[in-house]
């Protein structure tokens, strides 16, 4: 079993961690261990979430027993101690997975860090990675709905993307941005965001265009043979976006059209499961050699 903790968020009540929370209770290869908060704060995680009643008995601590862990989960690389940083460093059998706001880590000298899309840098996940930074959920799907493109190189120019997300898109075109251009050297990371209109619950919607002589029937080839492998992320039939099937779930389901010479990109996720939490899971399911679907079926 993998003995696991979470650190991180100044509050009580942070859905990053309840998610957190919910995946690694039910997974099957996990021992959730510890539980602690840098603010301080203590509570039992039964009381603060009632849907946990019966499934465990930990607290929410002010202190956290790094040594008892084979991972970490760090929500908000502000929460990086010296301690966590000192375990990183003297056990080579530690794994640690930072998620949150990670725009001081992305896009610098990330060292020994794995940027964490799995759908990309798998074999660096599996090849013996100790810590891994996950993406924005934003910038995650954008990363998704373009990966196809630049990894054949047929990104022309700036590229136009509608987003809709209960999120901040604030450093998103840069992420996902330094992201594309290093998977297609020739693109300059130019993209232009756009507010979409807010949907029914916590989904990002992508909704890129480009233009590209390439015939959609070939297109479609493109993304089905780069993402055939793959277990989250599926190429679907039709336009116009997903319904609420989509809550919950690790998936991200992507839909393409045509204009005359104008590609249409739809891509739709969970922000706070595909986004974030089941994004940080897949991740240690790599680290660790499991099967990636483990405990994120659905």
């Amino acid at each position: 079993m993998i003995k696991a903790g979470i650190y991180g968020s100044g509050t009580l009540v942070d859905p990053v961690r309840k998610q957190l929370l919910r995946l690694l209770l039910r997974h099957p290869d996990v021992d959730l261990r510890a539980v602690a908060s840098p603010a301080g704060n203590t509570a039992p995680l039964a009381e603060l979430h009632p849907v946990f009643a019966g499934e465990t008995d930990l607290t929410i601590e002010r202190v956290l027993d790094l040594d008892s862990l084979d991972v970490l989960f760090v929500i908000d690389e502000e929460n990086l101690t010296p301690e966590i940083l000192g375990k990183y460093r003297d056990d080579p059998d530690f794994r640690l997975i930072v998620l949150g706001r990670t725009g001081n880590i992305v896009g610098q000298d990330m060292g020994d860090y794995v940027y964490g899309l799995p759908e990309f840098y798998r074999k660096d996940l599996v090849r013996g990675a100790r810590a891994a930074v996950a993406p924005r959920p934003e910038a995650l799907a954008i990363d998704l709905a373009l990966l196809p493109l630049a990894k054949n190189a047929l990104i022309n120019g700036e590229i136009s993307v509608g987003l809709s997300t209960p999120g901040s898109v604030d450093g998103v075109a840069d992420e996902a941005g330094k992201f594309l251009a290093g998977v297609q050297l020739s693109f300059g990371g130019g993209i232009d965001i756009k507010a979409l209109p807010e949907v029914p619950f916590s989904r990002i919607d992508v909704r890129a265009e480009l233009s590209t002589p390439i015939a959609l029937e070939e297109i479609e080839r493109i993304y089905r043979e780069a993402y055939d492998d793959h277990n989250f992320v599926y190429l679907i039939a039709g336009s116009g976006g997903v319904d609420e099937d989509l809550r919950g779930s690790n998936k991200c389901l992507i839909q393409l059209s045509k204009d005359g010479e104008k590609l249409k990109i739809e891509a739709s996720a969970d922000y706070m499961t595909k986004g974030c939490t089941g994004n940080a899971v897949h991740i240690m399911n790599l680290l660790f050699g499991l099967y990636e679907r483990t405990g994120l079926s659905i």
